[in-house]
């Protein structure tokens, strides 16, 4: 018996030794097709601003300046996130360029590894169809999708929150030393991707847990476990020591007050919503497995009677609740639930009725047909936008693929009716996760280019087209962090001195009439300001 090893996880070993080369091939392209559709479109999607922009010119200026304790953006010091998701991508774009799809490969094997690590959890508990469908769910669902396809923090923290989970409650289940040790890894590496959220949910569901226990037992067994303050402080502290000696306070102001603590007491950058707001939010994270969760009524109450349900509810419940009381709300933050909201899924799987399942069908049936339609129902009704710049966005983009995206889905959803409504039962789950897929292949390959095209069209092709330009660049009137990164230039905001350039929306208000065009594209230009400004007449 291995140290450390369970009775669940030895039945598991037999069962995965004991299989043929066949099979175990068999396992293997089930565990790396889910990377299809999570690269679908990682390359042909541009760089979103502000937040991929933001991260990605971090890690370019990190990459440049060669100082890999610290992270700028435009050259002025950015505490927003900890170090550990620049050198991700930093190493990523070493080996592979500096690509779009090389920044956002982080994020897209974040989740595939997250994926992975609840389909393990669920085979060992209910079987190997359990573990197929909690891979499917995780790796299909819109939100982790989309975060997966962007070159941010949040994947990367999503998949040390996950395996962090699924050690807690293994090591609530069985008490054994070594899953607590693992914890203690995988919030380490949480801090030092995004900070103490790695800690306080882990922590915050443990407390729950004793408390509905009545028994403080697992609570002291972790405060007591010395090697696991040990392997925690050994990852993260070493950096966060050389923050603070390196910046001081304004590290602490900057980093834990500011992105952290503000956060939670005030809305930052207009991030705000009304309480209920991530019970609408989240339902549209799990699209299109939601369904199936909903229909399951008053069953659901039956979760609690089964102790690992029972923590996944608390899991989730806490990181719904906690976020809802916070000021600042974003959507992604709900995406923090996954490890909870995918076991749930996986049993409401299970316990589905085929009425269920054709329910949720139509739903997703009418999801694609949304994702599809709206582009051009955005493009003949721009008026609905208040803002006119992202009126002349929508107006002078190209039109959507549409032909290529009703073959893709209409393909998909052939074989995916087939399954469900003509084969026999056993195959309506199957039938459900193709139209999944079939989504995430579509929103990939035709829906997202289309979105980063029309929104980041005009900052990449005049950044790209002014890389020959003598002298900087500065950002006069908005923030387009990603100008800088295709540029490979450092791109100031502030208003141009005499005979600087300016990225600028344009026609703009801001912009004196006699300064001269140096580019332009669809709503935005490059400027320059004279060296001289001609006398006003009397």
């Amino acid at each position: 018996m291995k140290p450390g090893m369970n009775t669940a996880e030895l039945a598991w070993l037999a069962r995965w030794t004991g299989r043929s080369w066949t099979e175990r091939l068999m396992l293997a392209l089930l565990c790396t097709a889910p990377l299809v559709w999570l690269l679908a479109g990682t390359a042909s999607t541009w760089l979103f601003d502000v937040d991929e922009g933001a991260f990605s010119e971090a890690t370019r200026e990190m990459i440049t300046s060669g100082d890999w304790g610290h992270t700028t953006l435009q050259g002025v010091n950015r505490f927003d996130k900890p170090i550990g998701v620049y050198w991700l991508q930093a190493a990523s774009v070493q080996m592979f360029g500096l690509h779009e799809w090389a920044l956002r490969l982080p994020s897209v094997l974040a989740c595939w590894i997250s994926a992975l690590a609840l389909g393990r959890f669920a085979w060992q508990l209910w079987g190997l169809p359990a573990g197929v469908m909690a891979v499917l769910i995780h790796s299909t669902s819109i939100g982790p999708w989309v975060m997966a396809h962007a070159a941010t923090a949040d994947a990367v923290l999503g998949l040390w929150l996950v395996l962090a989970a699924l050690d807690l409650c293994r090591f609530l289940m069985d008490g054994q030393p070594v899953h607590l040790r693992r914890v203690a890894l995988w919030t380490g590496l949480g801090m030092l991707t995004k900070g103490p959220v790695a800690i306080l949910i882990p922590a915050a569901t443990l407390l729950l847990w004793c408390l509905q226990q009545r028994s403080a037992k697992a609570l002291l067994a972790s405060l007591r476990d010395g090697p696991a303050w040990l392997i925690f402080l050994a990852v993260c502290l070493p950096w966060y020591s050389y923050a603070l000696w390196r910046h001081g306070d304004e590290f602490i102001q900057g980093f834990f007050v500011r992105h952290n603590l503000s956060r939670f007491d005030g809305a930052m950058e207009g991030h705000s919503g009304a309480w209920f707001y991530y019970l609408a939010v989240a339902p549209l994270l799990w699209m299109p497995w939601t369904p199936l969760l909903l229909g399951m009524g008053r069953k659901i109450t039956s979760f609690w009677a089964e102790p690992v349900l029972r923590f996944a509810l608390m899991w989730s419940g806490f990181v719904l609740v906690f976020f809802s009381a916070s000021s600042t709300k974003l959507p992604h933050y709900a995406l923090y639930a996954a490890p909870g909201l995918t076991l749930l899924l996986v049993q409401a799987c299970i316990r589905s009725s085929k009425r269920a399942w054709t329910l949720g069908f139509v739903i997703l049936m009418a999801w694609l047909a949304l994702c599809t339609a709206l582009p051009g129902v955005l493009q003949q009704s721009a008026h609905w936008v208040r803002d006119a710049h992202y009126q002349n966005l929508l107006r002078s983009a190209d039109a959507l693929n549409q032909p290529l995206a009703f073959v893709l889905c209409g393909l998909g959803l052939l074989a995916s009716c087939w399954l469900l409504f003509v084969s026999r039962a056993r195959h309506v789950a199957e039938g459900y996760a193709l139209a999944a897929i079939v989504s995430c292949m579509m929103l990939g390959s035709v829906v997202m280019p289309w979105w980063s095209q029309t929104l980041q069209g005009p900052v990449r092709q005049l950044a790209l087209a002014s890389r020959d330009l003598p002298g900087p660049v500065v950002q006069w009137g908005g923030h387009w962090p990603s100008f800088a990164l295709y540029r490979e230039q450092m791109a100031p905001r502030r208003a141009p001195g005499p005979g600087e350039m300016a990225l600028v929306r344009f026609p703009s208000n801001t912009v004196p009439a006699h300064w001269p065009v140096i580019a332009s594209a669809r709503g935005m230009a490059i400027v320059q300001r004279p060296l001289t400004e001609p006398a006003q007449s009397p």
